[in-house]
């Protein structure tokens, strides 16, 4: 399995054909497994993924949030899944029978990153942090306190014939330079239906299943439990510094100058 993904990695950096060939043959042949994947159990931890008339939920989330419902799901860098930056949980899971045999379930980037001062979250980080993920076939997103970056969508897993998905995915915390900082931080996301187009490219469905609501992953990476759990609630009670929008900046600066003109007329009067 890991020799298989990391020869992929290799091919995907070649071409747009060579790309879109060997993402076919490898979701067919190795990736989506039902073999691998088509396990009949939900697993601790991972994120259940159900439907409803028609649309994505996600179960099995510790919290929610206040007011909007969205479920808060954990993670820990430091659990050493992935070495001491990185984590392979939480997974998706689903029971039998969810999907259709070749049904493609995606992820959609969401937002940007937000970090926990302690007392709130807020869109600032200390050293230029993001948090990657590699999508089921190759994909790279990355949330910065900008944005997204890289692919704003990608694979999870693909049902075999038990009409299921198990995948656990790679992330990653970065820093612009040297290690990054203690805390947590969480991001956002949404659950996709994924297809091939003609030319062999994953894209989102027109005629898929109905996306499913935001929802959070909250990441610890080197908190001591009882930190993390503050920083989990205050998520859970919408401890969230609102982010001024730029009509208000250009505000603030506008009266910032009136009051430095005024200030001025008073000297030289």
């Amino acid at each position: 399995m890991d020799l298989n993904r990391n020869l992929y990695l290799l091919v995907y950096k070649g071409s747009n054909t060579m790309r879109h060939l060997i993402a076919t043959m490898f979701v067919s042949a190795s990736l989506f497994s039902g073999a691998v994947f088509a396990e009949d159990h939900l697993h601790d931890g991972d994120i259940e993924v159900e439907l409803h008339d028609g649309k994505f939920e996600v179960h099995g989330a510790g919290h929610s949030q206040e007011g909007t419902g969205y479920a808060i799901f954990e993670a820990d860098f430091r659990d050493f899944a992935a070495g001491p930056y990185g984590t392979r949980d939480p997974g998706f899971d689903s029971h039998a029978n969810t999907f259709a045999s070749g049904d493609i379930v995606g992820y959609q980037a969401v937002g940007s990153l937000w970090s926990w001062t302690g007392d709130v979250w807020t869109n600032v980080v200390n050293n230029g942090e993001t948090i990657s993920l590699a999508g089921a076939a190759g994909e790279s997103t990355a949330w910065g306190v900008d944005g997204i970056s890289g692919d704003t969508f990608g694979a999870i897993g693909q049902a075999g014939s038990a009409g299921n998905i198990h995948s656990h995915l790679d992330w990653a915390i970065n820093a612009a330079s040297g290690l990054p900082t203690d805390g947590a931080y969480f991001i956002t996301l949404q659950l996709v239906s994924l297809e091939f187009d003609a030319t062999g490219s994953l894209v989102i469905s027109d005629n898929g299943y109905l996306s499913s609501d935001p929802f959070y992953l909250v990441f610890n990476s080197g908190l001591s439990d009882a930190a993390f759990h503050t920083a989990v609630h205050g998520l859970e009670d919408n401890l969230i510094a609102a982010v001024p929008e730029p009509s208000t900046y250009a505000m603030f600066l506008a009266g910032l100058g009136l009051m430095g003109w005024q200030l001025r007329r008073r000297q030289q009067a």
